[in-house]
Formats: structure tokens, sequence, C-alpha cells
């Protein structure tokens, strides 16, 4: 099969199960090795990334007529985790509603602020809900649309989704470095995007 290009919206675990494999089949394929080593994460790609996708191996089982066989499909699901800071504090034991693909999971923040729930391969976009009563936090999702660090538009969005939001990016990345006790630069030196990637998560 030849090279995959990777558009908007892929991840390793979507793409994989379009062909019918398990994402780590894709992943940790030989012919991946570069792409491995360029962008570390196989939920974070970019468009144009060429993502190799070996053929399916069919199995075949023995198996007697006119009975029911349960087949397993092996591979650990997918999940979702998003934590929640409010002024950089964890949002611990807060309720939330995850809406996706039309089905709703219910649940409360760990100690940490984090929502966490499994992730059907191919999901696009979510609504998160957060809080009681009338007064909720809404925040839509849209899932492998994170580009990868070494991008301006991976850099606007993580520095976006802490609060350090607007069209210019230097004035946020200084706002981030006030804010993080560091040199005021307005660059994304080797320490900010440290820093970045420590309180962003990846």
């Amino acid at each position: 099969m030849p090279n995959y290009t990777v558009q908007q919206g892929d991840c390793v675990t979507s793409i994989a199960d379009r062909y019918g494999l398990l994402w780590t089949t894709v992943w940790n394929h030989p012919s991946n090795g570069g792409l491995r080593q360029l962008r570390k994460d196989p939920n974070v790609l970019y468009p144009g990334d060429q993502l190799f996708v070996p053929d399916l191996d069919p199995k075949q089982a023995d198996c007697a007529t006119n009975q029911k066989h349960p087949f397993v499909k092996k591979g650990a699901p997918a999940k979702v985790k998003i934590r929640l800071l409010d002024q950089d504090q964890p949002r611990a034991g807060v309720a939330y509603q995850l809406e996706i693909d039309g089905a709703l999971k219910s649940g409360v923040t760990d100690s940490d602020g984090y929502v966490q729930q499994p992730l059907p391969p191919g999901a696009q976009r979510g609504k998160l809900s957060v809080g009681d009563g009338a007064t909720k936090d809404v925040y839509e999702i849209q899932f492998g649309a994170l580009d990868p660090f070494d991008t301006d538009s991976g850099v606007r969005s993580r520095l976006l989704s802490l609060g350090y939001g607007g069209d210019d990016m230097k004035a946020a990345i200084q706002a981030f470095q006030k804010k993080e006790g560091m040199q005021v630069t307005g660059e994304m030196d080797a320490a900010t995007q440290s820093r970045l990637k420590d309180r962003y998560g990846q």
C-alpha cells in the first residue's frame, strides 16, 4: 500500500482503524521510523506527513459450522485526557459531561483536574460541559487537530488552550513568559518551549 498523506484531523489511531489495523501495527512499522523520530507522538501529526500503512494480514480460524463463535479484537482503546485548571490550580472533583459522536459520558474530574474517557478511533469532535446547575463551562473539542510543537500553529494552539490567546503570537509568548517568571523575549526559545510542554502536557 502506498504511503498515506496525513490530513488535518488525522492521527495514527484513526488512520489505522480506517484500514482495519491496530494503531501499534502502523506506528511501530519499520517504515515509519523516520516519522516516529520526527513527531514522537502518534496522536500529533501534521498535514502532509507521510505515513506507511501496511497491508492487512488476514487471519484464519477453523470453526465448527452452525455455531456461534466469539472473536475479540485486540488492542487497548484510545482515550481522551483533558486537564481543567482555574488560576493554574486543578479543578478537582468537578462534575462534567462529555459528548462524543452523540454518546454522552458523565463523571467527576480527578484530584489533578483531569477528565479521562475512552475515545472512538474515528471521533472528530466533542463537547465538554463542566459544572453543576444552570451555570456551566462548555468547551468545543476537535480531536486530532493539534499540530506538532515545532509548528507555529502548534505553539499557538497550546498557548490558546492555556489562556494566552489573540492573533499576536509574540504577545502571547511574552504573556506566558511573564507569568512563568522567565526572561520576556517573545521568542519561542528552547527554555520557553520546554516550559510550555511542561504546562500543556505534550
